[in-house]
């Protein structure tokens, strides 16, 4: 059986999660927010579009990614706090799932096939070697890009959506974080706000909003619960305490904006779920590792999900070993396949894509995880207890939360179907 039938038989089997699949997704979302803050020209479907209408009526839109919320931490929720309350419906986040890829989508409303972000190393040909979008490094030795001489628009190239709303936008974000290249690329010269913990963001977030003149845009960015979830495993009780820090911050800002009588909608979502390391655990290819001889440059991606760029003529052979010494655990797929079965969205892949992705993408099938380890980082990577970037339901699965600011605001259905012409 190929490995391009043995995904489709999963995602049949519903063991995975198929990408794009005429689901809702992220990007959908980010399209939306999008479209309602004045960007005209942005593409839209029947989920964008009932999205669209839902929060056109407001005011002042909040829209809020909490890194790793998979639903599955939705579930654990009370079931009247804010986020379980107002979840109105599972959707998908891009894949691969991690936040390099999933945030590019915020930043630019596209498919990953499009914004050629792969994961946390995306290969960058210009270096031959794969690169930390988030750091701004080389990966194989964290000399940092501008001093390699590259900029970073050369890493993320497409035009970021926020410098074209027409609100008022400003973005709040971890103080550790907001003069980062990212997230300079990301604001285009819109307002950064630093902030420490939720409940400070939720305070600064309300004053700006009630001594705005006109309708807003925030961008609300927390780290949590992904970075709890990595170190101590997705069933740690300090996760699902983060989780609800967050919602108590969240009732403290609709309780703020109500006070003013503002009308608001907070758009809650997230940029992938978590799913505990287990099976065989952390794989390596080490720097001796024998596997590096069939390829140009060490292998890039995330650690469900790699690319492998294979030097010429060497196909067949790196083929036979990788499925010798990992092909119970990870199915390895052509950019063909990737592209037939539309992994990275509905579109073709632009060439630049092409050209990060290489010649063939290792799929993880379960709990186990990957990575070149002969770079920095090896340490932290095998420590780490819980990751992301695979196919799994609890990896791809991220909840759509719309919280109105209206006392007493009916939780009306968002309507997904198409609309007759004529």
């Amino acid at each position: 059986m190929s490995e391009l039938q043995r995904m489709i038989d999963g995602f049949d089997a519903g063991e995975l999660v198929r990408p794009f699949a005429g689901s809702t997704s992220l990007v959908d979302v980010v399209r939306a927010c999008a479209k309602v803050s004045g960007v005209d020209d942005i593409p839209m479907n029947n989920s964008t579009r009932a999205i669209a209408d839902h929060l056109k009526r407001a005011d002042h839109l909040i829209f809020l990614l909490a890194d790793g919320l998979g639903i599955q931490f939705i579930d654990q929720l009370p079931r009247g706090s804010w986020l379980r309350r107002h979840t109105r419906r599972t959707i998908l986040a891009p894949y691969p799932p991690t936040t390099p890829v999933a945030l590019t989508s915020v930043a630019t409303g596209d498919y990953p096939g499009c914004h050629a972000i792969t994961g946390w190393w995306t290969h960058l040909p210009s270096l031959n070697a794969p690169v930390t979008v988030f750091h701004n490094s080389r990966a194989t030795d964290d000399v940092s890009l501008k001093d390699l001489g590259v900029p970073f628009e050369e890493v993320c190239q497409r035009p970021a959506l926020m410098p074209r709303m027409q609100r008022d936008v400003a973005l709040y974000m971890p103080s550790h974080v907001i003069d980062s290249p990212f997230t300079k690329y990301m604001a285009g010269g819109k307002p950064t706000v630093g902030y420490g913990r939720h409940a400070e963001a939720a305070a600064k977030i309300a004053e700006r909003i009630v001594q705005a003149p006109g309708p807003t845009y925030t961008y609300w960015y927390t780290p949590y619960p992904d970075s709890i979830a990595h170190e101590h495993g997705t069933r740690d009780e300090r996760v699902m305490g983060s989780v609800e820090d967050l919602d108590d911050a969240i009732g403290t800002l609709v309780g703020l904006l109500r006070e003013r009588d503002i009308t608001a909608r907070i758009v809650v979502t997230a940029d992938h779920g978590h799913l505990d390391v287990g099976g065989a655990g952390h794989l390596e290819v080490k720097a001796e590792d024998p596997l590096l001889d069939y390829l140009t440059c060490p292998p890039s991606g995330d650690v469900r999900t790699l690319y492998w760029h294979v030097n010429p003529g060497m196909h067949v052979d790196f083929k036979r070993a990788f499925k010798r010494r990992f092909g119970e655990y990870f199915l390895l797929l052509s950019t063909t396949d990737a592209e037939i079965l539309g992994l990275f969205g509905p579109d073709l892949l632009s060439a630049e894509m092409r050209a990060r992705i290489g010649d063939f993408m290792s799929v993880s099938l379960g709990r186990e995880v990957l990575r070149y380890t002969g770079g920095p980082g090896r340490d932290k990577y095998l420590a780490q207890r819980s990751h992301h970037s695979g196919l799994s339901a609890s990896e791809m699965q991220i909840p759509l939360i719309l919280i109105p600011t209206e006392p007493g605001d009916a939780q009306r259905e968002l309507d997904f179907t198409p609309r007759r012409r004529g």
